[in-house]
């Protein structure tokens, strides 16, 4: 980092010297001297970006992964009795202050499906922190769906005890659990699950459930008759 910032050092003096030198020769001593107060009193672009690396960043507390609660809790350390800004997709949605321990903590709204989430730390005097690590959170209120094509429900099968329940869901990210048995879906987002019935009624409880905990659960019952 410091060899970079020397070399941007030596060939800002460079081009100044030769900038001088050219006025010198045109304009005269006076005129190379106002260039250059002026070149010495600009900061290098690296210097006036918008982040000041002096401020340190924000720490955010893990942020729960996926929910179906549309408001969810943030919490974190930054600089004392200052204010920090939170970001949900990249937009500013929240301010909250810092207390003596740099401790801060409030709500914020989600939007529906993928939300990212990070904090900038901003002092007084108006100098930004660079941005904490950003968190990804899913939100999802509304039960997963879920689709059994067979058998039909209440159905009678005789003599053959083997059946295979069948069915589809719409999300990859949705599971389906069979009287507590983990189903596997395939790529077509279809699922089976083969089962040995017993003489007379068989229960099957079908639960499809997504990463906010969401479920969607129906009881299947087919009759068995030897």
């Amino acid at each position: 980092m410091n060899n970079k910032k020397n070399i941007k050092v030596g060939i800002f003096y460079s081009l100044l010297t030769v900038a001088l030198i050219m006025v010198i020769f045109k304009f005269g001593i006076k005129a190379a001297v106002g260039l250059s107060e002026f070149l010495q009193g600009q900061k290098p672009i690296s210097e006036s970006n918008l982040y000041k690396e002096s401020v340190p960043a924000p720490r955010l507390y893990p942020i729960v992964e996926a929910t179906n609660n549309s408001e969810i809790e943030i919490e974190g350390v930054a600089i004392p009795n200052e204010t920090v800004e939170i970001y949900l997709n990249d937009l500013n949605v929240k301010t909250f202050d810092t207390n003596a321990d740099g401790i801060f903590k409030g709500s914020i709204n989600l939007a529906l499906g993928i939300n990212t989430v990070y904090a900038v730390t901003k002092t007084h005097d108006e100098q930004i922190s660079e941005p904490s690590k950003t968190w990804t959170v899913f939100y999802e209120k509304d039960p997963p769906y879920l689709q059994v094509h067979e058998p039909q429900n209440g159905t009678l099968i005789k003599r053959n005890a083997s059946v295979t329940i069948k069915g589809e869901v719409r999300a990859k990210t949705s599971k389906v659990m069979i009287n507590d048995h983990l189903v596997i879906i395939d790529e077509n987002l279809n699922f089976s699950y083969p089962a040995t019935l017993n003489e007379g009624e068989n229960k099957f409880k079908i639960v499809c459930f997504d990463p906010a905990q969401n479920k969607t659960e129906l009881e299947w019952v087919i009759h068995f008759q030897p």
